[in-house]
């Protein structure tokens, strides 16, 4: 079964809690963050979304980021990522 978790429009530190216990919830074997309201990304939520992508991965499970705002793609890019490469850990070296 697939579960979709939808971000909030700002990933800030203040997010990183609620964002923790949304995403490290899901134990299905997909996973799909939807990134359609996210304006904002700080450091903090983006790396416990890399933790949970590399976790679950290593346990054979799924994670994608679906719908990424025009934002979203511009801070993903920022940090070096796309949509496509931060749910994909075997591209992050």
């Amino acid at each position: 079964m697939t579960v979709h978790v939808q971000l909030p429009d700002r990933l800030d530190y203040q997010s990183v809690v609620p964002l923790l216990a949304d995403i490290g919830a899901v134990d299905d074997d997909d996973l799909v963050l939807d990134a359609a309201q996210v304006r904002h990304m700080g450091t903090l939520p983006l790396q416990a979304i890399l933790s949970t992508v590399k976790t679950r991965a290593g346990s054979g499970k799924k994670t994608r980021l679906a719908n990424a705002s025009d934002s979203c793609v511009d801070m993903l890019s920022l940090f070096g990522f796309s949509p496509e490469t931060l749910t994909q850990p075997e591209t992050w070296t």
